[in-house]
């Protein structure tokens, strides 16, 4: 029957065949009205836009989502002193909308900005201390200059002059005389590194340690345990080259977190505040020590709290 079929349709084209062809033409313009509308040319916009970059679906709702999904990870990551990772902001945040991220991290900074008083800001590239790590860097021609680290922490927006104990002060969590004990150690350590050039050996270390008493003062553990905390956080460095026959070279580095938490000028502070009276060359020394340069008011402040101090001592 089919061969039939087909020989008798290719005989009748112009005869019958063709009229049944114009039956089934008829019958399809009929069921045109009856469809939906044909589409406009300008509705593959959107595929475009998703092709050039433009994740699908995301509108203004969507984006105050994602904003405020990454502003309660960034405030997350701060409190357990983690840094907030470029790969976890698109894993944990935007999923697959990826491409949306320089638009929700702007976003997301201008909120932490105007509510909490704090940004993000960039932790610098681990700095390559070790022959061995250099020689690794050489080879790779990796740049650590100009090398993003993609991690970030939160930092204070404030404006200077509220930046006060009053205003920032300690975290009750775990208890407020615990964080500020925790928050002076390492402001002290990172200060001490500071000061001599950056680095520190382990034997400077400890003999720093032992004149602070640091296993008496220190509430809340063990004072290796709270190294070995500091390192984790991103505080310290621990460097230790291997040496044949000889111990191993241990040097104590300020870290990421370290250099953007405890920057120069809040190193200057603290040693203004330690000193107590100050000599008149104090604030030469001071800045060549650490290589920045003091402001006139910074200095001015320093002058008018020995001035208050030493008023209230005559008193």
């Amino acid at each position: 029957m089919p061969p039939q079929t087909q020989k008798r349709r290719r005989i009748g084209y112009h005869g019958e065949e063709r009229d049944e062809d114009n039956t089934r033409h008829r019958r399809q313009t009929k069921r045109v009205p009856e469809s939906d509308e044909e589409p406009d040319p300008s509705d593959n916009d959107d595929e475009q836009d998703v092709d050039m970059g433009e994740p699908a679906g995301v509108d203004g709702n969507s984006d105050d989502q994602l904003v405020k999904k990454l502003v309660r990870y960034a405030l997350a990551c701060e409190y357990a002193r983690i840094p907030i990772r470029r790969d976890g902001i698109r894993d944990k945040v935007l999923g697959t909308q990826a491409r949306s991220f320089r638009r929700v991290f702007d976003a997301a900074q201008e909120q932490l900005q105007k509510v909490f008083g704090m940004e993000m800001a960039e932790l610098p590239v681990r700095e390559k201390r070790t022959l061995k790590d250099k020689q690794k860097a050489v080879k790779r021609g990796a740049s650590q200059a100009s090398a993003s680290s993609r991690q970030y922490i939160l930092i204070s927006f404030l404006p200077q002059e509220y930046r006060t104990r009053p205003i920032i002060g300690p975290s009750r969590i775990p208890s407020t005389a615990e964080e500020a004990a925790y928050v002076a150690f390492y402001t002290i350590i990172i200060s001490i590194i500071t000061l001599s050039n950056g680095e520190l050996s382990d034997m400077k270390l400890r003999r720093y340690l032992t004149r602070l008493n640091a296993s008496q003062n220190l509430p809340m553990d063990k004072t290796d345990h709270v190294l070995q905390k500091l390192i984790r956080q991103g505080y310290l460095d621990k460097i230790v080259e291997r040496v044949e026959g000889d111990e191993d070279a241990i040097t104590w580095c300020v870290g990421p977190r370290g250099k953007v938490e405890v920057s120069p000028h809040s190193v200057a502070q603290v040693v203004s505040e330690v000193w107590g009276d100050l000599p008149d060359d104090f604030d030469e020394k001071l800045e060549k020590s650490l290589g920045v340069q003091r402001t006139a008011q910074a200095r001015a402040a320093n002058q008018a709290d020995n001035q208050a101090e030493t008023e209230e001592e005559e008193e």
